[in-house]
């Protein structure tokens, strides 16, 4: 007696294709899925209906900045205004950026920055301090406006750096991330001098 062969099994699992998804870490954000890998690109998730987010690309860069105002803490949402459009995939950080704040700190700017990972620098009356949230490690730092005695951002290299003490040749930075925009950098270091006793910014 013969039997019919058997059905032959995929050798591979069949590739998810592209879409905004729940977040893995993170349920009130969307993430974009590329088909291959999780991307940067970030959308505070709908509560009532979820509605079909924007493919990254031209208008992602509009709609997702004003979606993730709402919710938000009002010193935050005022300074994401300012940075409409730069904070493409940092928006975990924003979201998370609250649990980070003292209950007397106030932020007063943003800006998009790169240190393990893309995510954001805000500058608070009380100190500057960067956040990165990925999918495997994140990565937090800080330095207190009375200890800073330098705040130097140089052109060449697109380095935000914060000294603790007198900038030299062999002087280490207490925190150093990258601002691409030098526009951002400025934003950041004004609204620190304007609020606390910050160093003025030195652009090399």
């Amino acid at each position: 007696m013969t039997y019919p062969p058997a059905p032959s099994l995929p050798t591979t699992p069949p590739a998810r294709p592209a879409d905004w998804l729940p977040d893995p870490l993170d349920d009130t954000l969307l993430r974009y899925w590329d088909g291959h890998r999780w991307t940067f690109h970030t959308a505070v998730r709908p509560s009532p209906a979820p509605a079909e987010p924007t493919p990254p690309g031209q208008s992602a860069q509009a709609a997702e900045p004003e979606a993730a105002t709402t919710g938000l803490r009002p010193d935050i949402a005022s300074a994401l205004q300012r940075v409409r459009g730069t904070l493409i995939g940092s928006m975990k950080e924003v979201n998370l950026l609250a649990d980070y704040l003292e209950p007397e700190e106030h932020v007063l700017a943003l800006a998009g920055a790169q240190g393990d990972g893309h995510g954001v620098l805000a500058c608070t009356n009380q100190r500057l301090l960067f956040l990165f949230v990925g999918l495997i490690r994140r990565q937090f730092l800080q330095v207190n406006w009375n200890q800073a005695k330098a705040v130097r951002y140089d052109r060449s290299t697109a380095t935000f750096a914060v000294y603790t003490t007198k900038p030299t040749k062999r002087a280490v930075p207490a925190m150093a991330v990258r601002v691409p925009r030098l526009a951002d950098a400025n934003a950041v270091a004004e609204a620190a001098q304007a609020a606390s006793a910050a160093p003025r910014l030195d652009i090399v």
